[in-house]
């Protein structure tokens, strides 16, 4: 009779974490790697560190997003987003900040996650005015930078196979500076792992 309760309780334990809600794995975070691509001239305003990101929406749910992220960024007051923005006095723009998050665009049912993110992730930068610097896609991962005016915007989506939402990481770099600073954050965003209730 203990072996049967054991095993129904192993069994309840394994059905209660369901896989398909899990990202895909992400690869290693090399923050010397991300430190790297940050141009020479942005060196002392910008380092990267390996940090953890949180995203708290209601009492029991919280979802960590742990990646390379600038050091010395904040979150702020606002829990239910999972983003970083540099301090004022860093004069980086008053709209830079880097965030990560899930998405189920409606339902959250398995999808074309490819062809759902295009909609509402990427698409908004295929218009008049901007200029695609890096277009990337797979099968399960979709990685752009692109350029308006001064403004450098890096949007990273990727999936699972079956998976009932998709999950990005972006990067808005509101300042002329920043613009070479690409590079960085994407590879940044290209390695974060989820973990919690997300």
């Amino acid at each position: 009779m203990k072996k049967l309760t054991l095993l129904l309780v192993v069994v309840a334990a394994a059905c209660g974490k369901d896989k398909s809600s899990a990202p895909a794995p992400a690869a290693p975070i090399d923050v010397a790697a991300v430190n790297a691509l940050v141009p020479a001239d942005l060196k002392a305003k910008l380092v990267f560190d390996k940090r953890d990101i949180v995203e708290e929406r209601g009492k029991h749910s919280k979802t960590t997003y742990t990646m390379a992220a600038p050091k010395d960024w904040e979150g702020g007051d606002m829990k239910m987003f999972a983003k970083l923005k540099p301090k004022s006095e860093a004069n980086l723009g008053f709209m830079t900040e880097i965030s990560v998050g899930s998405n189920c665009d409606g339902s959250c049912e398995p999808k074309d996650w490819a062809k759902t993110s295009e909609k509402v992730n990427f698409a908004q930068f295929r218009g008049e005015g901007w200029k695609i610097v890096k277009d990337e896609s797979n099968k399960t991962n979709h990685l752009m930078i692109a350029q308006k005016d001064t403004s450098t915007y890096v949007m990273y989506a990727w999936w699972s196979d079956g998976s009932r939402k998709y999950w990005t990481c972006s990067a808005t770099l509101d300042a002329a500076e920043l613009q070479g600073a690409g590079d960085a954050f994407a590879k940044a965003c290209q390695a974060v792992n989820v973990s919690g209730d997300n």
